[in-house]
C-alpha cells in the first residue's frame, strides 16, 4: 500500500483508487480540514476514530461508513492505535460525467445530511469484500473502463440506498408522497448547481414545474422557501471554507459565485449575524 502525503488520493487521469490504510495515510493526508478530491467510501474495519465532515464531528468504529463527496471537508481528528481503514475513492470527474448517476442521486441529500452510518454485520461484510475485490483487481492491474468504474460506483451507492431505505423503514420514516419527492429531487439539483444558480427559475425549469408551483411545494413541504434551502447551501459551504481554509473572504466569495466582496459580506451577515471575518475570528 503506497503512503498517500499529499492530496493525490486521486492523481490527474485515475478515475478509482481503493486500497488498506495500514500507514495511517489519511491520518497525514486530513491532518488539517481538507475538500475531498473525489466520492470516498471509508469503512472502519477495526478500533475507532473521530473525524470532522463538513463541520460535524462523528466518531467511528468497525462497522461505520463514512461517504465524503467531492469538495465535502473532511478532517481525521484523532484515531486509536489499532484503528483501520478499508476505502475505494472516485474521481469527481468520473462521478459528473457518470450516466448511470441519474439512478443514485436520490439518495445524495441524505448522504450528505447523513454521512456516517453503522452497518450490520452483514452489509459491513458485503462492502468490506466488494472493496477487497477492488484492491485485488488493482494489484494485478487489470485494466477497467470508464464504464466499468462508473458501474461499480454505482452499484456501491445504490446498495447504500437500500441500507438507507431499510433504515428508515424501521424507523417508521413515511412514504415520500409527490411533494415530498419533488423537493427531494430539487435538493439533488441544488447540491450540484447552488455554487452558480440561485434564481428559482433555473430549478423549476430543471425539474419541468412552473416557478409558483415549486415555491410553493417547497414552502408547504419543508415550511421554507426555495431561497431559505439555496441560502443554508451556499453559508454552509462558506463557513466550512472559512473556518478550514486559508482562502482570502474574497477568494471565498468568487469562489460561491459572488462578483462583488460588499455584497458577500451583507448576504452572509444577513444569515449568520455577523461577518464573514468575525466568524472566522470566533
Amino acid at each position: 500500500m503506497k503512503r498517500f502525503d499529499k492530496l493525490d488520493l486521486l492523481p490527474e487521469g485515475q478515475d478509482m483508487v481503493a486500497g488498506i490504510d495500514m500507514t495511517n495515510g489519511f491520518g497525514r493526508l486530513f491532518q488539517v480540514s481538507a475538500p475531498s478530491p473525489g466520492c470516498i467510501f471509508l469503512l472502519c474495519m477495526r478500533g475507532s476514530c473521530r473525524v470532522k465532515i463538513h463541520l460535524t464531528h462523528y466518531d467511528l468504529k468497525q462497522g461505520s461508513l463514512a461517504i465524503v463527496f467531492p469538495g465535502v471537508f473532511f478532517q481525521l481528528l484523532e484515531q486509536s492505535k489499532d484503528c483501520r481503514f478499508i476505502f475505494v475513492g472516485f474521481s469527481k470527474k468520473l462521478i459528473e460525467g457518470a450516466k448511470l448517476f441519474s439512478y443514485t442521486v436520490e439518495y445524495t441529500p441524505y448522504i450528505l445530511e447523513r454521512p456516517v452510518i453503522e452497518m450490520r454485520k452483514e452489509t459491513y461484510e458485503l462492502f468490506r469484500d466488494s472493496i477487497r475485490l477492488l484492491i485485488r483487481r488493482q494489484k494485478i492491474k487489470e485494466e477497467m473502463s470508464g464504464m466499468q468504474i462508473s458501474l461499480i460506483y454505482t452499484q456501491l451507492l445504490l446498495s447504500l440506498g437500500s441500507v438507507y431505505k431499510k433504515r428508515g423503514e424501521e424507523e417508521d420514516s413515511p412514504r415520500y408522497n409527490r411533494n415530498q419527492e419533488i423537493v427531494k429531487e430539487l435538493v439533488r439539483i441544488i447540491v450540484q448547481y447552488y455554487k452558480t444558480e440561485r434564481n428559482v427559475s433555473f430549478y423549476a425549469e430543471k425539474l419541468h414545474l412552473s416557478p409558483q408551483h415549486l415555491s410553493t411545494t417547497v414552502k408547504k413541504v419543508t415550511g421554507k422557501t426555495l431561497t431559505d434551502i439555496l441560502s443554508s447551501f451556499i453559508i454552509r459551504d462558506a463557513q466550512a471554507k472559512l473556518r478550514s481554509t486559508d482562502m482570502t473572504v474574497q477568494e471565498i466569495a468568487y469562489s460561491l459565485n459572488f462578483s462583488d466582496i460588499s455584497f458577500f459580506g451583507k448576504y452572509f451577515k444577513r444569515y449568520t449575524g455577523m461577518s464573514p471575518k468575525q466568524y472566522r475570528n470566533m
